[in-house]
């Protein structure tokens, strides 16, 4: 008998395969553009339209804490077609107040470019309510369409901003486009399933629910928001402190060395989407029965991510100038330091999952403030010692904070 025949016969298997490919595919687009798109604005260019891009996506997590929500949900739906209505209806009245909100709080506090900038990539955010189509893909296991979709995405953006330098072309285009991205591949699966008929009449049945029953809606959940949001905000405060006492030119480079370290996340992602629909079914379990055979592949997670830490804290060099050019000779000391996080990143995708699955809120949004207020303290205190690979240095130490309490508690 042959052991891997019959692994490579189960759907996981076959999933972990769409995913992985999907992903490598997109991870590698995704890096060639960073690094044409990087080249070419500069250290200080590079720093403004990061800043931009974590105004928004910060503004944003609570979208972002809605999606993790919805995902489990469809999971576990009986009727999927009126969940998916019901989810897109909340998703896009949020999205509106959040734009509105995120628009006017730019031009108050502000410059009129940056306000510019920032408007440009928070109008088109309510198309993104129909990233739930998306999450439907996701969470019913069709890994093809949600693979094939991924991949024609980065490689039409990418095309795109090779155009974008080819003509010089000012930073709100390359704005432009980042808006876009994080709508389209929800545009282009919506539009697949609407042709099928069980999705025909999905627009003749939908209704917009009211504000005031989104918000309600939004309040029903938000220990599983919260969770997401704080989250969202671990994974981000370290360039929003930064900018709030440096300039476009370092947050520039610190931004250069965190596009590198993150690229080698997306394996814990293919693995976490995979097992979606698996952690699902431990949700109404709560024996360590159901929960020991995911357990056992937690090393794998960690193992994985300090292999790939060693690898870029060696090769930082050589990455930093063969990618990006001698005028990021600043970000080397930094991608080492940041790539101390990788491993306590893998484990927290992992934890992410599982705690999301038997809906343990409370723990998730306590361990994340708890990392959050660590790394936030932390990034003041180390950051005046050694500069920013201090602030590097600060965010990895919070991630293994957080790694760590999730192992403590996983079983109580």
């Amino acid at each position: 008998m042959n052991p891997f025949k019959n692994i490579s016969k189960r759907p996981i298997f076959r999933e972990l395969s769409w995913y992985t490919f999907a992903q490598i595919v997109v991870q590698i687009v995704a890096f060639i553009s960073a690094i044409v798109v990087t080249r070419y604005l500069g250290p200080v260019n590079l720093g403004l339209y990061s800043f931009v891009q974590n105004y928004v996506a910060t503004l944003l997590t609570v979208g972002g804490g809605m999606d993790f929500y919805f995902m489990w949900k469809i999971a576990k739906s009986d009727n999927h077609v009126a969940d998916v209505q019901q989810f897109v209806g909340y998703k896009f009245s949020i999205y509106i107040l959040l734009t509105t909100f995120g628009i006017i709080g730019a031009i108050i506090v502000l410059p009129n470019d940056l306000a510019f900038l920032v408007a440009i990539m928070l109008v088109p955010a309510c198309l993104n309510s129909l990233s739930v189509f998306s999450l439907y893909v996701t969470a019913t296991e069709r890994a093809r369409l949600m693979s094939v979709v991924q991949i024609i995405v980065s490689l039409a953006l990418l095309v795109v901003k090779v155009v974008l330098v080819y003509t010089h072309s000012p930073l709100y285009f390359f704005v432009m486009v980042a808006a876009a991205d994080s709508a389209l591949g929800g545009i282009i699966i919506a539009t697949v399933l609407l042709r099928q008929p069980l999705w025909k009449g999905f627009f003749r049945t939908f209704r917009l629910p009211s504000f005031m029953k989104s918000v309600t809606f939004l309040y029903s959940i938000r220990f599983s928001v919260l969770a997401i949001v704080f989250w969202q905000l671990l994974l981000r405060v370290d360039q929003l402190i930064l900018a709030t006492f440096s300039n476009g030119y370092t947050l520039g480079i610190y931004a250069a060395a965190v596009k590198i370290a993150e690229v080698p996340n997306f394996l814990a992602g293919v693995l976490s989407t995979a097992l979606v629909s698996r952690m699902a079914l431990i949700s109404d379990k709560r024996d360590d029965a159901s929960l020991n055979p995911l357990l056992k592949i937690m090393p794998f997670y960690f193992f994985v991510g300090l292999a790939i830490a060693v690898v870029i804290i060696v090769c930082a060099p050589f990455a930093v100038r063969v990618l990006y050019g001698y005028q990021f000779e600043g970000s080397i000391a930094v991608l080492r330091a940041y790539a101390l996080s990788i491993p306590a990143m893998y484990m927290n995708y992992f934890f992410l999952g599982m705690y999301g699955a038997r809906d343990k809120y409370y723990q998730q949004i306590g361990i994340f403030a708890f990392a959050l207020a660590a790394n936030i303290i932390l990034i003041y205190v180390l950051t005046p010692i050694l500069g920013i690979p201090g602030t590097a240095l600060a965010t990895a130490i919070a991630y293994t904070i957080a790694a760590l309490c999730f192992y403590i508690n996983i079983k109580k």
